[in-house]
């Protein structure tokens, strides 16, 4: 996930612990799949607990922030940084770490209807994501915008979610009763003529992943951008794009856009072109069962 509230999440959590628990009983107000919190192991209920723990995080994500935020305000946490998501959950399964601090979005994947693992502590604190476009891409920006619209008001958008996320993380973001007009695009405003390109940084289920087959990109943001697609009338292409590079090469033109659970921040808006929300997410911890 790719960073925005980390700041006020540990100023929340290293001002009172009782706050860190609160979100651990009900379930919270963010993303995931709410039926599978639990007590926790090892005694971790919240991140108040990640002290002397061993916790695994995805490098360069809102987690990460959010975590060194407590290192550095005195907080000792033994921290297993790694570039996939997928490498966190390889490691609390053999038992390398005590817990993932993950995005709701992510837990849901490995914890939905599992035995494996559980989510013990979910923040009330939920971000926005949108997709991202080169600053000159203003006519591509509002043809996307329409079409996500189109996804909301044909119910396509909740169907995408409730496949992916189990439940509908995209319910509240968008207030869309009348159909949408979508503008038309022109070869002019794409990369290569016909195709609609998307960068993303595959390998953060359910967001974005291969299949079985180790080739065919899947997960919500690649249904997402099929659907946009056939919605403009043009072919859809995901571009493996490692994320460290990412936000350079839609400025390059590599591709149209990125969707690849794109925080949206002030910063990313004053650089980059942004849609409005089209999925929340937040804060979780996983740990095994």
């Amino acid at each position: 996930m790719k960073r925005i509230f980390a700041l006020l999440i540990s100023v929340i959590l290293l001002a009172s612990a009782a706050a860190c628990s609160e979100g651990s009983t009900d379930g919270g107000s963010g993303a995931g799949d709410g039926s599978n919190i639990g007590a926790g192991s090892g005694g971790i209920k919240s991140p108040a607990d990640f002290a002397g723990k061993k916790i695994a995080v995805q490098d360069e994500t809102t987690a990460d922030e959010s975590i060194a935020l407590m290192i550095d305000d005195g907080m000792d946490i033994d921290v297993f940084r790694y570039p996939q998501v997928i490498n966190c959950f390889d490691d609390l399964k053999i038992g390398r770490v005590d817990a993932v601090y993950v995005d709701s979005v992510v837990a849901a994947f490995y914890t939905t209807g599992s035995t494996e693992y559980q989510r013990v502590w979910l923040s009330d604190e939920a971000e926005p994501l949108g997709i991202c476009l080169d600053k000159n891409s203003e006519n591509l920006l509002a043809a996307i915008e329409a079409a996500v619209d189109t996804l909301y008001y044909n119910g396509e958008m909740a169907n995408i979610s409730r496949k992916h996320f189990g439940e509908d993380l995209t319910a509240g973001l968008r207030n869309v009763t009348s159909e949408p007009v979508i503008p038309p695009v022109s070869d002019d405003d794409l990369r290569t003529p016909g195709v609609f390109s998307v960068g993303a940084d595959i390998g953060y289920p359910p967001m974005e992943y291969y299949d079985r087959d180790g080739t065919t990109p899947i997960g919500f943001d690649i249904d997402v951008g099929k659907a946009i697609a056939d919605l403009l009338g043009l072919e859809h292409k995901v571009i493996d794009t490692a994320w460290d590079g990412i936000f350079d090469s839609v400025e390059r033109g590599d591709f149209d856009c990125i969707m690849s659970s794109v925080s949206i921040t002030v910063p990313r808006q004053q650089r980059h072109l942004l849609t409005q929300p089209y999925v929340a997410n937040a804060l979780c911890i996983v740990v095994k069962n």
